[in-house]
């Protein structure tokens, strides 16, 4: 399982940080933090399940190595 940030996220859904981190508090996408006022992590699962429920195609990062 692979885990996102928000800014992968963003991309991936074509929008902004803000945007994703709406979803998250909205309870659209699910999203873990480490610490009660830490950043979100973003299992691509939760995404790839977003994605499909709202009928979106993702554009697919691509791969730095």
């Amino acid at each position: 399982m692979k885990i996102l940030t928000t800014r992968e996220v963003a991309e991936m859904l074509q929008t902004s940080n803000d945007t994703v981190e709406y979803l998250i508090k909205k309870g659209e996408l699910y999203a873990e933090r480490l610490t009660p006022r830490g950043r979100y992590r973003i299992s691509e699962e939760s995404v790839y399940a977003y994605a499909k429920r709202q009928g979106i195609t993702l554009k697919v990062p691509q791969s730095t190595e």
